[in-house]
């Protein structure tokens, strides 16, 4: 079977990490970044090119993008370049790692990446542009808005949501029927056991 053809948006240490994954289900031709940030033109042998011009030499027709970028202005540079990508006519992808079980209640939007072993329980729906690590997991009926980073080890108890743009360090555990709002910050190893407002830490 033919591989998809990827872009990559992103030539910092997410992107190359997440390249080894890509590569397994995706043939991936390209990284872009703005030229501002291109600091070697090239990847592992994949070109890097500036997105000021990257649809005029991989036509948008003809191939897929996502975004591989960490949580670099509170998940707001994610938020947008994917809608730049959009605007410019790219159709976005996921990856899903194979290990990830599928369940048929569970709805996921696009550019998310999710990595190996997370757990995603029934009835959880998951928006645009998250990025979720590896062992996170996420409890039944949980929403997950947009442009989130839930990293390694995390654990979110049923029925609860996550607002826009959050970011979850490693082996945080966020209780049941919470709201964490946009924009919160939650540090590593930390118990959140009741509901937050707004760009809290």
């Amino acid at each position: 079977m033919t591989q998809k053809k990827l872009i990559i948006y992103g030539n910092g240490q997410m992107a190359r990490m997440f390249l080894d994954f890509a590569l397994i289900e995706f043939d991936v031709v390209a990284f872009t970044v703005d030229l501002s940030v291109i600091v070697e033109t090239a990847i592992q042998g994949i070109p890097v090119i500036p997105f000021d011009i990257i649809e005029t030499c991989f036509y948008p027709d003809d191939h897929l993008m996502i975004t591989a970028v960490g949580y670099l202005e509170m998940n707001r540079l994610r938020s947008r370049k994917y809608q730049e990508g959009l605007a410019k006519g790219y159709r976005f992808t996921n990856y899903i790692h194979s290990s990830v079980v599928r369940h048929p209640t569970v709805t996921i939007g696009e550019n998310n990446v999710v990595l190996d072993h997370v757990a995603i329980h029934p009835y959880t729906k998951i928006g645009n542009s998250n990025f979720i690590c590896s062992n996170a997991s996420i409890g039944h009926g949980c929403t997950i808005r947009d442009n989130c980073w839930i990293n390694s080890g995390v654990s979110i108890g049923g029925e609860t949501m996550l607002g826009d743009g959050c970011f979850l360090g490693i082996n945080a555990t966020i209780g049941d029927n919470i709201m964490i709002e946009r924009h919160c910050y939650i540090g590593a190893n930390t118990l959140v056991c009741r509901s937050t407002q707004p760009e809290d830490v």
